[in-house]
Parts: structure tokens; sequence; C-alpha cells
């Protein structure tokens, strides 16, 4: 619920009216934790058709391997703020939107060690081709592409996140110094439409006809931003394959679970509260414990309905840009 230890132990005494100590709410994260490591690690005998993969960064206090004394004259561990990201894959059901957390790892930087020992949990797991996984979808991040040529998913294919391309061709748009901030948002609000149509094709024949229209118009005044969306452009059109195979075996799958990561996104923003709340994790069974609890409290609302994409996606862009 993002609430700090301290918080967490006035509620509990508020709620029993017995007194609850921060040290036994800290003994039943680390409880948590347990129970995560063990559910993470048993095998499934079936795969999710859909796995979204993303980092989360955030304060880790880190065992630098020096040891002082306290006032009390005893040893402690000195240890050290570190940025850290948390690795997560995000099983996705593409007919219900039912959602579930496969795996998660602690790195140092996101780079291919960390992802491979990533996939590697999820290979282990039993999240197979063979056992119905089809797709995986992911921002493209150059350590996470290298360690999918370490471990082998064979036909899974591979969808570049839309959001993300759509949200680098924002930022790629210049404008001109004259522009108000009101006149601004409205250009970057034209070239962003423009970026979004593209995806809303109902082929990928079309999608790619629009792509071409789209850096024809702006090619001249916005020539970063049309790079920007030819720059790997064929790895956002994998979904529609997906589909096609999908509708080929008689299944139902929807688009919108198949070409963003924002499902995980909206997972990671409640993560992120709670480790804004902490501050930051002085061990591991305290960062695990709290992520797993978190995890379960968003399981209760782990469905969505939602299929229009388009206005949400401009939404966000414009305020945060």
């Amino acid at each position: 619920m993002a609430l700090s230890l301290r918080s967490v132990s006035a509620v509990l005494e508020l709620q029993s009216g017995q007194v609850v100590s921060i040290g036994t709410v800290q003994r039943r994260v680390a409880g948590a934790a347990v129970v995560a490591a063990q559910v993470l690690a048993e095998p499934l005998t079936a795969a999710p058709a859909v796995v979204m993969l993303d980092g989360l960064w955030g304060t880790f206090m880190a065992d630098t391997g020096e040891r002082r004394l306290d006032k009390k004259g005893r040893r402690r561990k000195v240890k050290q703020k570190q940025k850290v990201p948390v690795l997560l894959a995000y099983g996705v059901d593409p007919v219900t939107g039912e959602r579930e957390v496969l795996a998660w790892v602690r790195g140092k930087t996101e780079d291919t060690d960390a992802w491979v020992c990533l996939l590697t949990m999820l290979y282990e797991r039993g999240v197979r081709y063979e056992t119905g996984l089809r797709l995986f979808i992911h921002d493209g991040s150059s350590g996470l592409d290298a360690a999918m040529e370490v471990v082998d998913f064979g036909p899974v294919r591979r969808q570049r996140c839309i959001f993300h391309k759509l949200r680098n061709v924002v930022q790629a748009v210049v404008g001109t110094g004259e522009m108000k901030r009101e006149e601004r948002q409205a250009y970057v609000k034209a070239v962003l439409e423009d970026a979004c149509s593209v995806y809303e094709a109902p082929t990928a024949e079309e999608a790619r006809a629009r792509a071409a229209a789209f850096a024809k118009k702006w090619a001249e005044r916005e020539p970063k931003a049309g790079a920007t969306l030819e720059r790997d452009f064929e790895q956002t059109l994998t979904y529609y394959h997906v589909l096609a195979e999908a509708q080929a075996g008689g299944e139902r799958w929807l688009d919108v679970y198949l070409r963003t990561t924002s499902g995980l996104e909206r997972f990671n923003r409640h993560l992120r509260t709670k480790w804004r709340q902490a501050g930051a994790y002085w061990s591991e069974s305290g960062l695990m414990g709290a992520f797993w609890l978190v995890s379960q409290k968003g399981a209760e609302h782990n469905k969505t309905t939602r299929t229009g994409w388009l206005a949400p996606i401009v939404a966000q862009m414009l305020d945060s840009g």
C-alpha cells in the first residue's frame, strides 16, 4: 500500500489495539521475501502468450565490505547508496487481459548479464514457446537485445514498445524558437497524432505506407522525428503478424495487449511509489518482500478492458512535455 514501516506499525496498532513494533513489521516483510522466492521459482506448465520486459530504477544501500564500530561498540556494515535497476517480466493473457509477475532480478545496471539472468529465470520456470509463449514486448535496450541472443527462446517474436517509439518521436521534435507554449503544444500534438495514425493502420502494409507519408510530410520541418520513427520501424510492426497467427489458430487476441509495455508501466508506478516511500532499501529481502506485497495487492485489479490507446498516449506525452 506504499506505506513506510513506521506507518504500517501505526495502522496495525489502530486496527488491533496492540503495539506492533517496526522490527516485527520488518520480519514480516522478510517473510514475504521468502514466499516470493519460492513462488517465483515454481515451474509453470503453461506460459502466458505475452511477456512484457522492463527495468525499474531506485536507490539501494549496497554493502561496501567495510565495517565500523557504532556508539555501543558493535561492528556494523558500512553501506553506500547506489542507483540500481530491478528487471521485471510481466505475463499477459492477450484475450482476457489478466496479468501476473513472472520473475524479477536486481542488477547493477541494465546490462547483458542482468538481462540474461532474468531471461534464464523465465526459461527455467517453463516460460517457453513449447508452453505457450509467443511474444516479448520491450523498449529495445541494447543489453536486452544481446541477452536474447544468449538465451534462446526459439521462434518467439519480439515487439518494440510503440509507446516508447512515439515518446522518442516527440522528444525529437524541434519546432521553432518563436513558438509560444500553446503553439508548440499544438505543433507537437500534430506531429504525435500523425505518428500515432501509423499504428492505427489495419494492416502492416498500410502502416508502412502511413510511415512513408509521415516522413514525407515532416521531412523538412522535423527530419529528426522522421528518422526516429524510421529507426527499427519493422520491429514495431510485429504485433500484426502475431494477431494474424492467433486468428489463423481460431483465437481472438486484442492488439492493445500486444503493442506496448503499458501494463507493466502501470504496475511499475506502484513499485516506484513504494520505493520513493522507502527512500532506499537496505537489504535484498526488504526490497523483494516489499515488491512482492505490492504485486499481490495489484493482483486484485489485474484486468483491464481498455481498448482505446491513442487519446491516453497523446494526453500523457503532452502533459509530460
